[in-house]
């Protein structure tokens, strides 16, 4: 007797099958399948956790061609999912940078949530001010439930120095999605507190002076983890001692040097002469801060300049250690040396008081002033960090409350800003390791650009300009 004919399985996709697919797809390049399997997705039941990863796989692949389609799809994963921290991360990020000032025309008249955040964004950068409030305003209205739109308010306010309701709105914020709204205070009575507060405390790190290194006219201060140093160090050291000019000492701060750090450091040491260094080491527990030890990372040099500035008593030029000095900094230097400090500013960034002042650059004068500014910056940190809140991006949001709101009762520092072409986005580099870079630049930040950073160990002497780069005959 024949058996019976089994039944051809189901060649019909499942939800999950379909979203395996897409992923797939995602990974090997292939956007424009990845799309429409992830949209095919959304038309069916597969479940919150399945839409939610649906939508932020859109949201991935239309980042770089429409952010505000992307911020339409983050928040739809977010509205699935609302405690998701990176999902929360990812709508914050989308509705503080997209709409641009060109863009006012493209979201007049819409009215979801985040058109009317695009739209704010859009007339701020277009200068329209009012507008963008009303815009802001609307959207609290109509969409309580996303707390987001209340940092884009509170930076506004801040800009137009409406220093006491940023601050209210702010703190709204933090209270309900927390992050790094958590960290920023703008009302000038929160710093005069933290002013009139207990001296702060110094960190804990021992430090070692070359013979030769007190007597140099500026030194030039690093600070980072054993990781970053092995990856970064050597070429900034290079740099600052063979390319910027500059008759400095080098200060290093190592965070948990581990014994390949320490090794680095003999090295340079070894390469360039003990009596160039000046080595700082701090020891410090950071298990309870798990991956936001990277803020304290940051932070920390800022936690021990106002006692390094008494102790050393000439100009400090402090730096990211990913930068590379890639012509003669003497320039400009010479730039902020009447001012207390000099540092970046990049106006464009200004939607975010996180990036009012950048931290990667700052030429520091010893003078009352200037102490008075890192004196209250260091308390600001240390209140935060006091209370367990290691935010990325403390150590700017620090500097621009500071420089806000910090001496509404006293004669402000002195500041000059350095534009922000002050560093390349390119550096191109040719067998002999020899370099071209912008015209306007100073520095080369490798880890912020990402190009350039595998070769960045073969850079060793600067030629000239891309303008000037020999095309290929």
């Amino acid at each position: 007797m024949p058996h019976p004919t089994k039944p051809a399985p189901s060649l019909a996709f499942t939800p999950a099958s379909q979203f395996q697919a897409a992923l797939e797809a995602e990974r090997s390049g292939d956007g424009t399948t990845a799309a429409t399997l992830y949209r095919q997705v959304l038309t069916g039941k597969g479940g919150d956790a399945i839409h939610a990863g649906a939508h932020d796989g859109l949201s991935r692949l239309l980042v770089g061609s429409d952010m505000a389609a992307a911020a339409e799809h983050a928040l739809a994963a977010w509205r699935l999912t609302p405690t998701d921290p990176t999902r929360r991360s990812n709508l914050w990020q989308l509705l503080t940078h997209l709409g641009e000032a060109a863009d006012v025309a493209r979201f007049q008249g819409r009215d979801d949530c985040v058109g009317l955040v695009a739209l704010g964004n859009a007339l701020r950068r277009d200068g329209q001010g009012l507008r963008a409030e009303r815009a802001y305003r609307r959207a609290l209205e109509r969409f309580p439930e996303v707390s987001f739109t209340l940092s884009r308010l509170a930076c506004l306010c801040a800009e137009q120095h409406r220093l006491e309701e940023a601050d209210a709105l702010f703190q709204q914020a933090a209270q309900r999605h927390d992050g790094r709204d958590a960290v920023t205070r703008t009302a000038p009575a929160f710093l005069q507190s933290l002013r009139q507060g207990p001296p702060p405390t110094g960190i804990r790190a021992t430090i070692q002076e070359g013979a030769g290194a007190t007597n140099r006219p500026l030194v030039v201060y690093a600070s980072c983890d054993a990781g970053y140093a092995v990856k970064f160090l050597p070429s900034m050291v290079r740099s600052i001692l063979e390319d910027s000019a500059l008759d400095c000492a080098v200060a290093v701060h190592l965070i948990n040097p581990d014994p390949e750090a320490e090794s680095v450091v003999a090295g340079l040491i070894t390469r360039h002469g003990a009596d160039r260094f000046i080595i700082l080491r701090e020891t410090i527990d950071l298990s309870a801060m798990g991956s936001n030890a990277k803020t304290y990372y940051a932070c920390s040099r800022f936690l021990v300049l106002p006692d390094l500035m008494l102790r050393w008593n000439r100009p400090i030029l402090m730096l990211d250690v990913d930068l590379l000095a890639v012509r003669d900094l003497n320039p400009l230097l010479a730039s902020s040396s009447q001012s207390d400090l000099g540092m970046m500013s990049h106006a464009l960034k200004r939607l975010d008081i996180w990036s009012l002042l950048y931290a990667d650059v700052l030429h520091i004068q010893p003078t009352p002033g200037a102490w008075r500014f890192l004196d209250l910056t260091r308390r600001y940190i240390q209140h935060f960090l006091a209370r367990g809140l290691p935010y990325w991006f403390l150590d700017q949001a620090a500097m621009a409350a500071v420089h806000l709101a910090g001496f509404a009762d006293s004669a402000a520092p002195r500041l000059t800003i350095y534009p922000a072409d002050i560093h390349s986005s390119r550096v191109m580099v040719d067998a002999d390791g020899r370099y071209w870079t912008d015209d306007s630049a100073y520095f080369y930040s490798v880890r912020a650009t990402g190009g350039g950073q595998h070769s960045v160990h073969r850079l060793n002497r600067r030629v000239g300009t891309i303008a000037d780069l020999p095309l290929p005959s």
